[in-house]
């Protein structure tokens, strides 16, 4: 299976987890769906760290959108990752309106990141 349908089955799970009150595996499905979808897009990654990944998102996509708009992305790509932490390793649950809003945001970053990188 590829990294981009891999990308789509998980969005789709995270979007199927909030429906079933399942909000902390939502936010950890968001998040990997961003993942696999810039790890699929940026041929040649050379790493499996997270920050270092945002740092070669914002690299590829600085010189398409502008430096600005290349930080938000990369800041916001870093926001998920810190939810899905908070999701998967500590003692909270999300409340259905936070993992709404988080899903909500890593599927803008997703639409956000396919369009920067097409371009």
């Amino acid at each position: 299976m590829s990294k981009l349908i891999k990308s789509r089955v998980l969005m789709e799970e995270a979007e199927k987890d909030l429906e079933h009150g399942s909000f902390n595996k939502a936010v950890s499905a968001s998040y990997f769906s961003v993942r696999l979808l810039v790890e699929h897009l940026i041929k040649g990654l050379k790493t499996s760290k997270d920050d270092k990944i945002a740092n070669a998102l914002y690299r590829r996509i600085e010189g398409k959108i502008g430096r600005k708009a290349a930080f938000d992305v990369r800041k916001r790509y870093l926001k998920l990752f810190q939810s899905r932490k908070i999701a998967d390793h500590k003692p909270y649950l999300f409340s259905r309106e936070e993992a709404g809003y988080i899903v909500m945001e890593a599927k803008k970053l997703i639409s956000e990141i396919e369009e920067s990188l097409s371009r």
